[in-house]
């Protein structure tokens, strides 16, 4: 049962990949790349690195200094029907599917998939989280579809002080 529902997994992100293809090419994304790209990286909030991630992120803070960790200035992606909103800070920029004469999306279940992409792009840790809504279908269950996708910065109550990494003596 494992398997098959792995293969079913991968076959699920597999369309959706191939339905999200006309948005990833579209000039609207390239403009939302670009904005990204504009707004530049600040140094990374320690805060925001992720507990499983974090001897690896001592690792290079030890080898370049925190200076050299960056994250992206975007706060937060809010994906929805209607469009892409970028918030940085308290300044907000939509991006709406009706600004690039493109329709609203039917099928919001494609969404994770999209904020997964940009956040290939975004450099800084996020977590991906989508709302739902039920749907009941003619056979008399319900289906769960995907509402909205938040894309936010990870964030760790713990602290995260890195410390040097001590040298290997070679002889």
């Amino acid at each position: 049962m494992g398997l098959l529902h792995k293969i079913q997994n991968k076959a699920e992100e597999a369309r959706a990949r191939e339905k999200i293809r006309p948005l990833l090419e579209s000039r609207m994304m390239r403009d939302i790349l670009l904005e990204i790209g504009q707004r530049g990286n600040e140094a990374l909030d320690p805060q925001s690195v992720p507990l499983a991630l974090r001897e690896r992120a001592a690792r290079l803070a030890s080898e370049s200094g925190l200076a050299g960790l960056k994250q992206s200035t975007v706060d937060q992606v809010q994906l929805n029907e209607s469009g892409i909103v970028l918030v940085c800070g308290e300044e907000k920029t939509a991006f709406l599917y009706a600004d690039y004469n493109y329709e609203d999306i039917e099928d919001t279940d494609c969404l994770p998939a999209v904020a997964e992409y940009l956040v290939q792009h975004m450099r800084g840790y996020y977590n991906i989280t989508r709302s739902f809504y039920t749907v009941a279908k003619s056979n008399g269950h319900t289906e769960e579809k995907t509402r909205e996708v938040l894309v936010s910065r990870h964030h760790e109550e713990t602290p995260f002080t890195p410390h040097p990494v001590r040298k290997q003596r070679l002889f």
